[in-house]
């Protein structure tokens, strides 16, 4: 990997980007190809023959390899002159392109802050598609009228703080909801300020919840009036991520974990989800053969954040050390330990009204409701028929359920 996207914008980090994932799956389709190519020719061709197929083979990909990395590099420098001059745009200046940041962030985010910095999304608090400084001055100025109770919103994987302003969908039709998210909602409906925060959802969740613990902190310090309560509402992952805040900062001392009221998790996989445990015994069944394997290894390649929804992973302890892509857990997960006065409420959904038992596995397509409506630790619950996991973030009877709980 070059230096130089260390110094780089974000476009031409993501031509590098680009250009090194296409270097990759070069790599994988040379050694798919030399895999086939060895079992077919094994005892038919003398050594010799094999061995010049396998060099001009060799010389082949090298040569379509240093092709990509030529083109990568020209284009990358013709990006950062364009970048210097202020003709080109970045991909946060659109909300499309923050929405394809997000889909890279929880697909590969684990690697980006490493490799390529201006791609990675920093734990952040949003207002209006732009990041905010947790600092008096500025939470002053973008919340001019903050309330002494405030709601912290927190996406989940692949999404940013914007999958929550999508325009609201009513169930039983009441029109006064349509267009409005479910922040502008509850500030008028509780009187309450609400704040939402983006992250990247590629990192472990222990991760991105020791940052949100330190981000809380500092809000609830600089936030303009006296904070009495807190309620954090988590969508997906983004509940994994605040119940991980919430049990760190309570093992710290921290003083927010004591104002928070209401923890309120939508969808979220705390036991896991199955579509990652599909692709973890998919990725083992692929190693077990040469010509797959290297599929397997461009598959086990997801984020880390992606591989800690298999179980719901809420501490760092869940996988430090142990195999991410083992085909069976052997060690326990670490116990999760709130502070006894915030009051847990667990909202589930499921694609059919009416679901039997194939419907609750299935759940809201990404998240059984066993799973999203998991009793550790003794919590409210709520299931409502005819949603997708999406719907979560948008749809009148969620907001109506959520309405109910932090008024409680």
């Amino acid at each position: 990997m070059a230096a130089s996207s260390h110094q780089s914008g974000e476009v031409a980090a993501s031509v590098e980007a680009v250009t090194d994932v296409l270097g990759h799956l070069t790599v994988t389709t040379h050694q798919v190809h030399r895999a086939i190519a060895r079992r077919g020719l094994v005892g038919v061709l003398p050594m010799p023959v094999r061995s010049a197929q396998d060099a001009v083979t060799a010389l082949v990909y090298g040569i379509v390899r240093a092709g990509i990395a030529v083109a990568g590099r020209a284009a990358t420098l013709t990006v950062e002159s364009l970048e210097r001059t202020r003709t080109s745009q970045p991909w946060s200046g659109t909300p499309r392109g923050r929405r394809l940041a997000g889909i890279l962030n929880g697909a590969v985010g684990d690697r980006l802050a490493d490799r390529y910095p201006p791609l990675a999304s920093r734990m952040r608090i949003r207002v209006d598609g732009a990041d905010i400084e947790p600092d008096r001055a500025a939470l002053a100025r973008h919340y001019p009228a903050a309330a002494t109770s405030v709601v912290v919103f927190v996406h989940g994987v692949i999404e940013t703080d914007e999958w929550w302003n999508g325009p609201a969908r009513a169930r039983a039709g009441n029109p006064t909801a349509i267009g409005e998210d479910f922040g502008t909602r509850l500030t008028r409906d509780l009187a309450c300020s609400t704040v939402q925060v983006r992250y990247n959802s590629g990192r472990h969740v222990s991760d991105n919840g020791a940052d949100l613990a330190d981000l809380l902190d500092e809000l609830v310090t600089a936030w303009p009036r006296p904070v009495r309560r807190l309620a954090l509402v988590g969508h997906s992952m983004g509940g994994l991520v605040a119940r991980s805040a919430l049990h760190q900062a309570f093992e710290l001392g921290r003083a927010w974990p004591h104002q928070t009221r209401h923890l309120v998790c939508l969808g979220t996989p705390h036991t896991g989800a199955p579509l990652e445990r599909g692709a973890n015994a998919l990725v083992w069944g692929l190693r077990q053969f040469d010509e797959s394997a290297p599929v397997a290894a461009l598959l086990a390649a997801r984020s880390a954040g992606i591989k800690d929804m298999r179980h719901g992973s809420l501490h760092q302890q869940d996988w430090h050390g142990a195999d991410p892509d083992a085909l069976h857990r052997n060690t326990a997960p670490h116990p999760y330990q709130p502070p006894a006065g915030v009051r847990h409420s667990n909202l589930a959904a499921t694609l059919s009204g009416n679901p039997g038992r194939l419907g609750h596995w299935i759940g809201d397509l990404l998240v059984p409701t066993r799973s999203a409506l998991a009793p550790t630790p003794p919590a409210r619950t709520h299931l409502i028929g005819g949603l997708r996991h999406g719907d979560l973030l948008t749809h009148d009877a969620v907001y109506a359920q959520l309405l109910s709980w932090l008024r409680t």
